[in-house]
């Protein structure tokens, strides 16, 4: 079956894996562009960063999800890693199970909240390693008063990803390591994302951006749709 239908040279490509066990508790994505695609295949370029030390962990036994927008529908496939080529390119191989989706819209909330966050480019398995080692110190601690105080940052929050007005320099697909603090008495909500979005430069300095979450718990992402799913009312009840 021909996909060149559907996928076309430079296209946006979300590709997710799809873990069992106890990885099922981990959201862990990235966003490639097609640059070329064959019998069985695509190839896929990695967009943050060509440094061999800062390439993805793919694991060949890992089964992934490929997901994109076609003509104004979604499309999903499933496939598995086949190997590194050059420049920030992976091969992908796909199997033959295209399927037409609906993309949900996630509810979103503006809200403010303490957030607090690390920027940078082409560091993607040093973010997603720092990520691991700061959601395992979170999952551990018992006294939330050690944790830094975060400045206050107004947020428009969904499941999916964050938008708020950070400090330039900025650029799309640079990588951003994330605390957010929901108010719900746990310890905040640690994210690798990365930049989809930026607004212009204003006069202080600093642009709106919109971050999506490529490493998240699934119970953080939970515990987002329940936040942005309790009205302001209701949280000001539960508070006082």
């Amino acid at each position: 079956m021909s996909l060149k239908k559907y996928f076309k040279e430079h296209q946006k490509t979300f590709i997710r894996t799809l873990s069992e066990g106890e990885d099922k508790e981990r959201f862990d994505a990235l966003t490639c562009y097609l640059v070329n695609q064959g019998s069985g295949f695509f190839d896929l370029s990695i967009p943050y960063g060509s440094n061999p030390e800062e390439s993805y962990p793919f694991a060949s036994e890992k089964k992934i999800e490929i997901l994109s927008d076609s003509m104004g529908i979604g499309v999903r496939l499933t496939g598995t890693f086949e190997k590194y080529l050059q420049n920030a390119v992976v091969r992908i191989h796909h199997n033959n199970d295209l399927q037409i989706i609906h993309r949900r819209v996630e509810d979103r909330r503006t809200e403010v909240l303490n957030l607090g966050y690390t920027k940078g480019k082409g560091k993607l398995l040093t973010f997603r390693k720092q990520w691991e080692k700061n959601v395992d110190i979170l999952e551990n601690l018992e006294d939330l008063s050690k944790l830094p105080k975060f400045p206050k940052v107004t947020v428009n929050i969904s499941m999916t990803g964050v938008g708020f007005k950070i400090k330039a320099p900025i650029e799309i697909s640079d990588l951003c390591l994330l605390f957010i603090n929901l108010n719900d008495g746990l310890p905040p909500v640690c994210t690798m994302t990365e930049v989809v979005w930026r607004g212009e430069d204003e006069s202080d300095g600093r642009c709106m951006a919109g971050f999506q979450f490529l490493n998240i718990l699934e119970t953080d992402r939970k515990r987002i749709r329940k936040f942005v799913r309790t009205t302001p009312d209701k949280q000001e009840k539960k508070d006082s």
